[in-house]
C-alpha cells in the first residue's frame, strides 16, 4: 500500500524518509517501483528514456544513507563532488515550495542536468511537494512538453536568454506559471526582455553551501528593481565588510559568512551588489566591478567584464576585458567616450583587452579568475 505524501507545509523537522513516491507525467509510483520499472525497461531492450535523467537521484534518495552526492558547477573553483545531507535538501525544498505556494499535483518541469544541485533539487521538490514531474532534454534551448500545462520550472540564465531569442519558445515559456532562474546572475538586459511576461519569474540567490537558494527576487511584473526576499527559516545581516551573513539551523554551516556584498533593505530582504573577492583596489579607491558593469551594459553587445590587473603606481589598474575580436580604433574611441559619460574617472578602464573566448562553467557562468589567468598568459606571450 502506498504511503501518503506529507503536505509541503509539514514542519521542517519532518523526516526525509517519509517522502517515498514520485509522479512522472501523471503516473505516481513509489521510488522503489520507479527503480524496478527502469530495470524492466532495460531488460526488455526499451532503454530508460526520460527515467535516465532522474534515476540516479531516485536511487540516492530511496537508499538508507542520510546524504547524497552532488557536483558543484565550478563557479567559485574547480567542479568537485560534495556530500549533502538529505535533511538539508528537505528543508531547502520546503522553503521553495512554501514561498512559491506550490501545491500537490502542480506540474514541474526538469530541463537541467541531474548531476548539478539545481537539477537534483527539482526532483527533490517534486518528491517532497507531491508535484507531477515532466522531463525535457537539458539543452541550451529547452522545450516545454506539448499539450501540457506547466506550473513550475527552473532555468539557468543562458537558457532563458536563448528562449527570449526564439519567438516560438518565448510563446510557450510565457505559459509556464512560475520560473526560477539560478546558476548565475540575471542580466539587466535579460530582465528587460522578460519584464512584460504574464507569468512569475524569479532570480534565485544561493550557493553550494546553502543547498540551492535561500532567497528569491521577482524580475518581472514591476517597474522597480525588486530586492531578494529571504525564504522562511533564514535570518540575514551584513558584517563589517557589508557582506551577507546567513543564520539558520537548517543550513549545513551556521552562521554562514559569505563574500557577497549586499545592501540591506530590512531584516528579510536585500539588494545584491557584488562579490568582495572581485573588488578592485585602485590607488586606495575600492571599486566593485559588478556595479560599473551594469552601467556599461547598454554600451556593449558582447560579453565583457571589468577587473583589476597589477599596477606599479596604483596597486591595481581597472581594465575592461571584451570577448571577441578587437574593435576598430574609431569604435573603441566611441566606446571610451560613452564610458566616460557613465563612469567616474577612477572607474574608467586604463586599458581595453580582448580575448577570443571567456572561461565559463557548464551553465554559462563567467569564471573571472580563470579568464584573467588566460589574459595574463596571453599578455606574457605577446
Amino acid at each position: 500500500m502506498e504511503t501518503e505524501q506529507p503536505s509541503p507545509m509539514t514542519e521542517l523537522t519532518s523526516e526525509w524518509k517519509n517522502y517515498k513516491t514520485l509522479s512522472i507525467d501523471g503516473r505516481k509510483r513509489s521510488l522503489h517501483e520507479w527503480r524496478a520499472h527502469a530495470q524492466q525497461q532495460l531488460q526488455e531492450g526499451y532503454g530508460m528514456g526520460d527515467l535516465e535523467e532522474i534515476l540516479e537521484f531516485v536511487v540516492d534518495w530511496s537508499n538508507t544513507k542520510d546524504w547524497i552526492q552532488a557536483r558543484t558547477s565550478g563557479s567559485t573553483g574547480r567542479p568537485k563532488n560534495i556530500k549533502i545531507k538529505k535533511e538539508h535538501i528537505l528543508a531547502s525544498a520546503l522553503r521553495t515550495l512554501n514561498f512559491l505556494d506550490l501545491k500537490p499535483e502542480n506540474s514541474a518541469l526538469l530541463c537541467m542536468p541531474n548531476k548539478f544541485i539545481g537539477g537534483k533539487m527539482m526532483i527533490a521538490r517534486s518528491i517532497i511537494g507531491a508535484l507531477d514531474l515532466h522531463i525535457a532534454e537539458s539543452t541550451s534551448l529547452p522545450e516545454t512538453p506539448e499539450g501540457k500545462s506547466i506550473d513550475f520550472a527552473a532555468l539557468v540564465p543562458m537558457q532563458l536568454f536563448n528562449i527570449t531569442e526564439d519567438a516560438e519558445a518565448t510563446a510557450s515559456w510565457k505559459k509556464v506559471k512560475k520560473i526560477i532562474v539560478g546558476g548565475g546572475q540575471v542580466d539587466p538586459r535579460l530582465e528587460e526582455r522578460t519584464k512584460d511576461w504574464p507569468n512569475e519569474i524569479y532570480e534565485s540567490f544561493g550557493m553550494t553551501e546553502t543547498i540551492s537558494h535561500v532567497a528569491l527576487r521577482r524580475v518581472n511584473g514591476s517597474g522597480e528593481r525588486e530586492p531578494f526576499m529571504v525564504l522562511d527559516g533564514i535570518e540575514i545581516k551584513s558584517d563589517e565588510r557589508e557582506c551577507l551573513v546567513l543564520k539558520s539551523e537548517l543550513l549545513p554551516d551556521n552562521p554562514l559568512v559569505t563574500n557577497d556584498i549586499i545592501k540591506m533593505v530590512d531584516e528579510k530582504s536585500f539588494h545584491w551588489v557584488g562579490r568582495a573577492d572581485n573588488m578592485i583596489n585602485s590607488g586606495g579607491v575600492k571599486i566593485i566591478p559588478e556595479v560599473i558593469e551594469k552601467l556599461a551594459k547598454p554600451m556593449l553587445n558582447t560579453k565583457f567584464f571589468f577587473a583589476g590587473l597589477p599596477d606599479e603606481k596604483l596597486g591595481e589598474q581597472v581594465v575592461l576585458i571584451i570577448e571577441g575580436q578587437p574593435l576598430s580604433k574609431d569604435d573603441q574611441n566611441l566606446l571610451t567616450e560613452d564610458l566616460r559619460s557613465a563612469l567616474h574617472k577612477y572607474e574608467m578602464p586604463k586599458v581595453i583587452h580582448y580575448l577570443d573566448s571567456f572561461e565559463e562553467t557548464e551553465n554559462g557562468k563567467l569564471q573571472r579568475k580563470d579568464t584573467l589567468k588566460a589574459l595574463k598568459k596571453k599578455l606574457l606571450n605577446s
